[in-house]
């Protein structure tokens, strides 16, 4: 997130605007930390970004956007000790760790995230993961888990869905 408000600084600082952007970054800031005091020190479940692929998922590792919002959202993401941004995995180590709940990338010109989920739904080893068994997705578009400030709604968005006893 520091990248985030980083960026907004120095935009705010080219543009004249620095006041406008520490205002935006304190609300962000705010917004992130009310967040994770309802959330509180809860064990963190396990998410998986599932952005594509059949033969081996793509998916976010440990220096990607997504790794970062799953972590203020109260959750960590299972590929969080793969040193890369974006890459592939095997579909046994997804399994393999239980997700308790899938990121979906919503692109909607390759059929979205109903696409994905139909495939997920068929894998013969993510069909048995608890994500999939309870239906546990959470569809999010391209810009929310790209740097920029959909990121801070991403984060309110998957913290519901990881907690909605929390967030109702």
């Amino acid at each position: 997130m520091d990248l985030l408000y980083r960026d907004m600084l120095t935009l705010g600082s080219i543009f004249g605007k620095r006041e406008l952007a520490q205002q935006k970054v304190d609300a962000w800031q705010a917004q992130l930390a009310g967040i994770a005091r309802r959330i509180g020190h809860r064990p963190a479940p396990g998410v998986f970004v599932y952005d594509s692929g059949e033969d081996k998922p793509f998916s976010s590792g440990k220096y990607a956007m997504p790794t970062a919002i799953i972590s203020a959202a109260g959750g960590r993401n299972i590929l969080d000790d793969l040193p890369m941004s974006w890459g592939t995995t095997s579909w046994e180590t997804v399994a393999a760790s239980q997700p308790a709940l899938i990121i979906l990338l919503d692109y909607q010109a390759s059929g979205g995230a109903a696409t994905l989920r139909r495939f997920l739904e068929s894998h013969p080893l993510m069909r048995l993961t608890p994500a999939v068994r309870q239906h546990r997705y959470l569809a999010l578009p391209y810009q929310a888990l790209t740097p920029g400030p959909a990121n801070i709604d991403a984060v309110q968005a998957l913290a519901r869905a990881l907690y909605p006893d929390v967030f109702p």
